[in-house]
């Protein structure tokens, strides 16, 4: 059933206050430390994303790997929608600029656009450098050409169904996992929680064996 406005934002308000509590039960100690912690030097620029639903799931996704910054582009109808976000609405900065705005302030830094284009490369085999910003489209156009041209280059998920595409959130996931563990491994960037160090531990004993 399509929601409607009133209906999204009752659900958000929701969503946000169940969050508030699960939050509120964090150490202390974590919460101060979340504050104050580098971040990873990976930003997300999206264009206008067709589905505002996709707000949430990108701030949420931006915060699991506590990137620099999410930019979101206004939808045509100017609405926005959270209710994805799990409580990283609170921790994970975020603004709102046109693309080829925030793209202009993005000077120094390597862009890429996620986006099925004819020069497109797999995402696994680019050469990723960092301070980098990555740019994300909607799942029906993916990133508009004039937003292309300002980048240094196109990277693709293969696909390996009929399905010719991801949704933007998940597509997106599946990069910025890429990237950061990538800028991990290089940096010896760590985690806030005790069990995502304990999980990367493991990962550099099993690959010394």
């Amino acid at each position: 059933m399509r929601l409607t406005n009133r209906q999204r934002q009752e659900r958000m308000k929701e969503v946000a206050g169940t969050t508030w509590q699960e939050l509120e039960t964090l150490p202390e100690s974590l919460r101060e430390r979340a504050d104050i912690m580098p971040r990873m030097p990976i930003e997300i620029i999206t264009c206008p994303l067709g589905k505002a639903i996709n707000h949430g799931g990108l701030l949420r996704i931006a915060e699991a790997f506590r990137c620099e910054m999410v930019t979101f582009s206004f939808e045509e109808d100017r609405f926005n929608d959270f209710s994805g976000h799990k409580g990283s609405i609170r921790w994970q900065p975020y603004q709102w600029l046109q693309p080829l705005e925030a793209l202009e302030k993005a000077k120094g830094r390597q862009k890429v656009a996620l986006t099925l284009t004819p020069d497109a490369v797999d995402f696994v085999d680019f050469e990723f450098k960092y301070p980098l910003t990555l740019v994300v489209g909607s799942e029906l156009d993916g990133v508009p050409e004039d937003v292309v041209e300002q980048c240094d280059a196109c990277v693709a998920i293969p696909m390996f169904g009929l399905m010719g595409s991801l949704n933007v959130a998940t597509a997106t996931a599946i990069v910025v996992h890429h990237v950061a563990s990538l800028y991990a491994k290089q940096s010896g960037f760590q985690p806030l929680r005790d069990q995502s160090k304990r999980l990367l531990d493991r990962r550099t004993t099993i690959g010394d064996q």
